[in-house]
């Protein structure tokens, strides 16, 4: 357990050795935009590592299940590893955020050194490759602080044993119908490995490597333009904890901004809060408004959703001197042009 706890995502050991890279070098730049997918059951899923409350064991009680009215996901625990149904709360309640963003990430950076290549086809990446493809800032020394390498190495692990089951009926002409239920696995991972170098005076250094594919389902989300929308690659270097509301709803703007809503969408704020996952507080809602504002703000300065605006119900003043949020939470819009970002391809 200790050592699943210190690589943070059951990472191989490897023999002792420099942490130096070996192998040709990818050529990463941070792209202006970057495909995300937008069906129904690709945003459900996101939104479901977002509340930890909603996952069930199994009744087998070999993994934790969570639904909607219209996604079903699972998430495969392993207690020889460490990784049981707690410690899976656990890591969907305070990682969650890291682990979608992480998700999208992955599915981009895939389809950007790959192209239209076959779901199969394996990628072999470094975590700090990932980062800089995020555009995250590296320290005064160049390179990565080891917690956000290692980090990426979590995410992955938890990422690889998630799956949507997904059943489908065809009836044939003499009228029996079959039915085939599938778990459509988001990645799968081939090797995940963890490189420290300590001691001898130098400072520590740290490399996480891993090689992974895009599931089935995943990949048909990405080619078809039908299925995915090009959105700011800023959604992809928010901090996961300190910016966790821009990553969520800059996600969910995306997706309904790709359905046809007119020349402009307009959603109230509840119903865009339940979409991204987002839970409304039982206290300090005036607070919380607030903070969500700053992140709409951030949203539309960064290109993630050019133009958002949150327009609150007429009197919104004297309800919030009277103490009134809950009020004005209820029945604010978000309203959002629906011109798309010009692609940098």
């Amino acid at each position: 357990r200790k050592a699943f706890d210190d690589a943070h995502a059951a990472v191989a050991a490897a023999p002792a050795r420099p942490a130096a890279r070996t192998g040709k070098r990818l050529k990463i730049r941070t792209p202006d935009t970057v495909p995300i997918p937008t069906p129904i059951s690709a945003r459900d899923a996101l939104a479901l590592l977002f509340s930890p409350d909603a996952w069930k064991p199994s009744p087998g009680g070999d993994a934790l299940v969570a639904r909607t009215p219209r996604t079903q996901m699972r998430v495969e625990l392993d207690d020889a590893l460490g990784f049981g149904a707690q410690n899976a709360v656990e890591r969907i309640a305070r990682h969650g955020a890291s682990a979608a963003q992480t998700f999208l990430a992955l599915a981009a950076f895939w389809k950007d050194q790959c192209g239209d290549a076959g779901p199969e086809t394996y990628l072999t990446v470094y975590a700090s490759d990932l980062l800089r493809f995020q555009g995250r800032k590296e320290t005064p020394r160049g390179g990565y602080h080891r917690d956000d390498l290692l980090a990426k190495g979590r995410d992955l692990f938890f990422l690889s044993r998630l799956a949507v089951p997904t059943q489908t009926s065809e009836t044939d002409a003499d009228g029996r119908t079959t039915t085939t239920t599938a778990l459509n696995r988001l990645l799968s991972l081939e090797t995940l490995e963890s490189v420290v170098s300590e001691g001898g005076g130098l400072p520590t250094t740290s490399i996480v490597r891993f090689r992974y594919h895009l599931g089935r389902e995943v990949h048909t989300w990405l080619l078809d333009p039908a299925r995915s929308t090009a959105v700011s690659s800023k959604l992809l270097g928010y901090h996961p904890q300190r910016q966790k509301y821009q990553i969520l709803l800059g996600f969910c703007l995306a997706c309904l901004r790709a359905e046809p809503h007119g020349e402009r969408l307009k959603v109230s704020l509840p119903t865009l809060l339940k979409l991204s996952g987002i839970e409304v507080p039982t206290s300090r809602t005036a607070a919380f408004l607030t903070t969500l504002e700053d992140a709409f703000s951030d949203l539309s300065r960064d290109g993630v959703a050019p133009g958002v605006k949150v327009v609150k119900p007429s009197g919104w003043h004297e309800s919030l001197a009277s103490r009134r949020s809950s009020e004005v939470l209820e029945g604010t819009i978000i309203e959002l042009p629906l011109a798309l970002p010009e692609s940098s391809n």
